[in-house]
């Protein structure tokens, strides 16, 4: 991810100079600058949408036998989708404490290669555990898991809301 500078107001850029000039900028006449509000203001709303309260992304640096996942939201779900090629099901533990998502799991060499030397070596094995602060609305309760050809898929259903509108309320004789 490439780093963004922010330039305050009235501070010089790298490589300029103030010296000698005099040019005023009014901000609300100039369309660039309005633009460049606008997508400031973009990007504020996003990372508000993607705050900790929702997810705690930053946890889900990849590490190098961490497997690679996707999360996946539609309107009833989230999904959260990890790639565990050459694991098998008995491998791996899911849990949820405290509204946190962690799924862990050790992958094993299969054949010993005692003796032989590698030319290359890339496959990865050993411990892992990956930890995912859930929105508070998961129903935790009804959470599920399935494993099949490699993949993990933790589903986890939505509160059901309660629903905006009006009633009546019965209004009883007190006593």
């Amino acid at each position: 991810m490439s780093k963004v500078t922010q330039f305050k107001k009235g501070t010089p850029r790298k490589g300029s100079s103030t010296k000698g000039s005099s040019i005023q900028i009014n901000r609300s006449q100039n369309p660039f600058l309005s633009l460049q509000n606008e997508v400031d203001r973009l990007f504020s709303d996003f990372n508000q949408f993607f705050s900790p309260s929702r997810f705690n992304w930053g946890q889900f640096e990849k590490m190098d036998l961490a497997p690679s996942m996707d999360i996946v939201e539609d309107k009833e779900h989230f999904c959260v989708q990890l790639e565990m090629p050459g694991m098998d099901e008995k491998d791996i533990k899911v849990t949820i404490s405290d509204n946190v998502l962690t799924i862990s799991g050790e992958k094993s060499s299969s054949k010993k290669n005692e003796g032989k030397k590698y030319i290359a070596r890339e496959i990865s094995y050993g411990s892992y555990e990956r930890s995912i602060s859930l929105p508070s609305t998961v129903d935790l309760t009804k959470a599920k898991a399935s494993f099949k050809k490699g993949m993990l898929w933790v589903d986890l259903p939505k509160k059901v809301e309660t629903r905006a509108g009006s009633r009546d309320i019965k209004i009883e004789q007190a006593e």
